[in-house]
């Protein structure tokens, strides 16, 4: 995603602790704000906040005398940082300490300050959202404290700071976002998308209004955004929407005028990024907040419309973006493939031929996923293939000792490690086949049934499927399925047992059936053993053994509060229970309680 200026870490409050280096004197010369910073940024790294902030004092005067308002307002919020740390790092602190410096501040620095503080009153929120989420407004309006506060209460102070931030639009207007280096991030997308310092509170505003935090505290009669309205227009038309609506305070009619006012501003720009950017974001924000059956329509005619006027422009493959991920919301698969290639394809360098790249990659990824019966016997069953972008699948049956697995294995015996993984696809397979599969033109997920009719002995087997008749796993891959071939991987059993488990609540024992498969009739004779795990990370142990009587019915002694499976052996047959289970000796005890129903007299009881 593009990433446009933004607010330094320290001057957001978060001063970043440094770690142990000492600046390296040099010749003497005549100190500068440069010189100065790097003493402060040296007693910070060595731990000395209390040093840093003594050096700061000379910055703040310097840089206040010769009207260096950027570092003049850098310097004060980093002092302020400094001495909240101190005193617990408590955002509410900052708040005070910030609010008192704005009153002191010259008006040039006003602004600014004020798009920090509302910052900070925001970040304070965030950090403590579930303690304003659980408070109900009160008769009386809050106090000052602002740990008291509802949330109604301190979404108002937000929107009050950044309100007070826009009020010197003229000035702000001609003051270029370049100007205030010291003090902003610079992004990886030119300043031209963000000229000036307007532009730059005026988006910082915007990410507060369309967040969607203050959906808790709406009004009765908040105002609604409809698809109907002019919020998908061209922008001329938008340009001129006024509308009526008793709530004034509405996060959402401030966004509106805010990307009016934008458009305005830049509708006659030399260069037409601002303008195009904000008339892309003004379109998405639409989509996130209006409301109404034809939304969808409205949204993708207006895309059409920006990029038939603007397409030679590189923004028009963002555009290109938003259009082919609500094609593929809707399911229109093929469509928004052809949408997000087209934007690829004209603009790739930029961040939205890269967005649409992405898209189209995972538009055409393939995806396999296999189900089958855990147990295989006659007759045998289908293997049920979910699969997207492939026209072939190539299976491949392995043989394992179920035993020697788990005494290995500190998970269960179905979940694979990666190394256990290679170590599948590496080994000589029982049996393999491959099945063609119906193609899927329009990228959508499909389902087959395919057949299977081995000649497989009684076992413990792994089924795995590939698109890749190589089965090809890089030997230090740590996610096989990751690298451009599917490869999944399932367990099954070829037996004629069935096995039926039963644990009671407080009996430290297991008990059950086991019965043929294939009759229903009782087994008796079966071994029956346990296996448990001592530790969660330790390979699973042999346990207590037991006989199947004439009824098919075992019971055997389990351990306390440990996961445990079963494993039954007959003649040449095994099955191991499908998932594990614990055993607790807390003997149950429930008491007798009588309880009365009443039931009115309709017709519904009646017999």
């Amino acid at each position: 995603m593009n990433r446009v200026r933004t607010v330094g870490l320290v001057v957001l409050g978060l001063v970043v602790g440094l770690v142990g280096f000492a600046a390296v004197p040099g010749p003497k010369k005549a100190p500068t704000l440069s010189d100065a910073w790097k003493a402060v940024e040296e007693a910070i790294s060595q731990g000395l906040p209390k040093t840093a902030i003594e050096r700061l004092e000379p910055i703040i005067q310097l840089a206040l005398k010769e009207k260096k308002y950027p570092e003049a307002i850098r310097a004060i919020c980093t002092k302020i940082a400094l001495e909240a740390n101190i005193q617990g790092n408590k955002p509410e602190e900052k708040i005070i300490r910030l609010q008192k410096e704005l009153a002191n501040a010259p008006k040039p620095m006003k602004d600014v300050m004020e798009a920090i503080l509302a910052h900070w009153y925001w970040h304070f929120f965030q950090q403590n959202r579930w303690r304003f989420m659980e408070r109900t407004a009160t008769a009386q309006p809050p106090g000052d404290d602002i740990l008291t506060w509802d949330l109604p209460r301190i979404f108002a102070e937000i929107d009050k700071h950044f309100t007070n931030a826009l009020v010197q639009q003229e000035i702000l207007r001609k003051t270029p976002v370049s100007e205030y280096d010291a003090l902003l991030t610079k992004g990886n997308v030119p300043d031209a998308y963000r000229p000036t310092m307007f532009d730059f509170i005026a988006y910082e505003a915007l990410e507060f209004y369309t967040s969607g935090e203050q959906a808790a505290a709406k009004p009765e009669d908040a105002f609604e955004l409809l698809a109907d309205s002019p919020i998908f227009d061209p922008a001329d038309k938008f340009m001129d929407w006024k509308f009526q609506t008793t709530d004034a305070d509405s996060p959402v009619v401030k966004a509106i005028m805010l990307y009016q006012a934008l458009l305005k501003f830049h509708k006659d720009d030399k260069d037409p990024a601002a303008f195009l950017d904000t008339d892309l974001w003004r379109l998405h924000f639409g989509y996130n907040k209006a409301v109404g059956e034809n939304k969808n329509e409205r949204y993708k005619a207006a895309l059409k419309h920006y990029v038939d006027r603007y397409g030679d422009h590189e923004i028009s493959a963002r555009a290109r973006f938003y259009w082919a991920q609500v094609l593929r919301e809707e399911g229109d698969l093929v469509e928004a493939r052809k949408i997000a290639l087209q934007g690829a394809q004209a603009f790739p360098q930029s961040f939205g031929g890269r967005m649409c790249h992405n898209l189209v990659q995972e538009i055409e990824a393939k995806s396999l996923h296999i189900a089958t019966e855990r147990v295989w016997n006659q007759p045998w069953p289908t293997i049920q293939v979910r699969y997207r972008n492939l026209d072939k699948v190539y299976f491949r049956v392995v043989s394992l000792n179920w035993e020697d697995l788990i005494r290995q294995s500190k998970n269960r015996p179905e979940y694979f490690e990666d190394n256990e993984r290679r170590a599948l696809v590496a080994q000589k397979p029982v049996w393999e086949w491959s099945v063609n599969l119906p193609p899927t033109p329009d990228y959508q997920e499909r389902v087959e049934e395919v057949p299977v009719n081995p000649d497989l002995k009684s076992g413990f087997y792994v089924l795995l499927a590939s698109d890749d008749p190589k089965f090809p796993v890089p030997p230090e891959d740590p996610a096989p399925h990751r690298f451009g071939h599917v490869i999944y991987a399932t367990d099954f059993w070829v037996s004629r047992l069935a096995l039926v488990e039963r644990i009671r609540g407080g009996e430290d024992k297991v008990e059950g059936f086991v019965l043929d498969a294939q009759s229903g009739e009782p087994i008796e004779g079966a071994e029956v053993q346990l296996w448990f795990r001592p530790e969660w990370n330790q390979p699973w142990q042999p346990g207590q053994t037991a006989k199947t009587d004439a009824n098919g019915l075992f019971s055997v002694q389990g351990n306390h509060q440990k996961p445990h499976l079963l494993l039954v052996r007959y003649k040449d047959q095994q099955l191991a229970s499908a998932h594990e289970f614990w055993i607790s000796r807390g003997r149950e005890h429930y008491d007798p309680y009588t309880r009365t129903v009443f039931f009115t007299d309709r017709s519904l009881y009646r017999p």
